[in-house]
């Protein structure tokens, strides 16, 4: 066996397209790496081996171009991390994979890997393992142990083929310390930041970056999979997000952050550490997260903004108590109502994540779920249709609630993938766009956007192109 530093190892997306993606919304689209591919890279590279990045899915490449980047690099591994919506594209590309170079060992992880994995690998017969949940230490132990000729038995938290079937092993625990990480391999990426683009509605100011400081949610919402990361939140500690960010602001030039944590409020104490950190340190960003209502009040408000916050997003999902409680969301609309209000009055934007098509939902729940985004302060929303994911407690009952088309090619969030059984698929369809459209094309949300413009007319471009896609999502 020769040296780590000669093995290696290209970890990618699947090349999706845009339209693929985000449907209709594709000009509203998001370009932003992987980052949990560049969390894989440099623990790989501190345990030696040689990583690659190719971001297929957010660089635009086609099936081919992609292929051709991995023969040029000539690896003994390719790791695919996928979710439910680029699966099959994933297991298109193993396919040209295995065609070229047959020897390379092509490793799948993500959510639906993690979710599904005896179906998955048995229907994309080019996978020739799985890694299953946390993935730092399963891939670099995966690989240490198959360039040692080791048993994979031995390696916990994998899939793999033995005589014919599927077998996994024993579930790897968590990393407790995350701290231990090493920072995001941003460096493999040719031209961060500025080859990548988030949404535009999303920031405020460019560069962008998205970082995630905390893995698992405590909460039990049905429509979720956290079969990933667990139902206990393990979180960087401040210092370590503000060295991280730190080294984005100095180094990379980067002027705003979006923070993707599922719940970046849940520990007060560590925001409010990392906002007086922020405001000691003088960096001049901006940066929004993502937070349940119950988890908001005056004093965090108030040192967020102070120290750059301009955005805070809210899971709503509902505006008829009975949805929210059948979902187990363990919030009560009274609590969502003041927690935007307070988000509103801190002079901090705040934004709603609505679903469309629950169990149980009628005419009536969704007129309620209309009326209240319209009677909060919101800045922004986003409706999708509601998608029973694997690995979700939903996707285990759907059936029982309405027709499940349990088609993993249409669960990008936008097609109708569950209807309940006293609406339709039109129904639901018209819904969406007619929210979409009575609640933006109000003066209040236009003259919010044009104000964003105005402090920044570099954004002009990419908010043109999502105003396109917005007509022709709602419309």
């Amino acid at each position: 066996m020769g040296s780590r530093s000669e093995v290696k190892v290209v970890l990618l997306t699947p090349p999706v397209s845009f339209r693929r993606r985000y449907g209709p919304l594709a000009g509203a689209g998001s370009s932003m790496p992987a980052l949990g591919l560049l969390y894989l890279a440099a623990f790989l590279r501190k345990e030696g081996f040689t990583p690659y990045v190719v971001e297929a899915s957010a660089l635009g490449l086609s099936v081919e171009e992609t292929l051709k980047a991995i023969e040029e690099i000539s690896p003994r591994y390719v790791g695919i991390t996928s979710t439910t919506l680029t699966i099959f594209q994933a297991g298109k590309l193993a396919e040209g994979i295995k065609a070229l170079s047959p020897d390379v060992k092509v490793i799948v992880g993500g959510p639906h890997m993690t979710a599904v994995p005896e179906e998955t690998m048995e229907r994309f017969r080019a996978f020739d393992l799985g890694v299953l949940g946390e993935g730092e230490r399963t891939l670099a132990e995966l690989i240490g142990t198959l360039e040692g000729g080791g048993s994979l038995e031995d390696v916990e938290g994998i899939a793999f083929r033995e005589g014919g079937r599927i077998r996994t092993t024993h579930p790897r625990k968590f990393i407790e310390n995350l701290d231990l990480c090493p920072f995001p391999a941003w460096d493999l990426l040719p031209d961060f930041p500025r080859a990548y683009r988030p949404p535009p509605f999303k920031v405020m100011r460019l560069p962008a970056v998205s970082l995630v400081t905390s893995r698992g949610c405590p909460y039990r919402c049905t429509f979720c999979d956290t079969s990933v990361f667990g139902r206990r939140t393990r979180a960087h500690s401040a210092d370590y997000v503000l060295e991280m960010v730190g080294e984005l602001y100095r180094r990379y030039g980067v002027r705003e952050v979006i923070f993707e944590d599922d719940t970046f409020l849940v520990s007060k104490e560590r925001v409010l550490r990392i906002c007086e950190g922020l405001l000691r340190n003088g960096m001049k960003l901006s940066w929004s997260c993502n937070s349940r209502a119950d988890l908001v009040d005056r004093e965090v408000l108030r040192e967020m903004k102070r120290a750059g916050c301009w955005r805070i997003s809210f899971g709503i999902e509902s505006g008829d108590q009975r949805i929210l409680d059948g979902e187990m969301k363990g919030l009560k609309l009274e609590q969502v109502e003041r927690a935007v209000r307070l988000t509103a009055d801190a002079g901090i934007s705040a934004k709603g994540f609505f679903m469309v098509g629950h169990p149980g939902e009628t005419g009536d729940t969704l007129e309620k779920t209309l009326e209240f985004a319209k009677k909060l302060p919101l800045s922004d929303i986003t409706v999708t249709a509601l998608t029973p994911l694997p690995g979700s407690k939903l996707h285990e009952v759907a059936h029982r609630y309405g027709r499940f088309e349990d088609d993993w090619a249409k669960m990008n969030l936008l097609d109708v993938v569950f209807v309940p059984w006293n609406l339709t698929e039109g129904k639901i369809v018209r819904f969406r766009k007619r929210m979409l459209r009575e609640f933006y094309l109000r003066p209040r949300v236009i003259g919010s956007y044009l104000r964003r413009v105005l402090r920044n007319v570099g954004l002009l471009p990419g908010v043109l192109r999502g105003f396109v896609a917005f007509l022709k999502a709602a419309l």
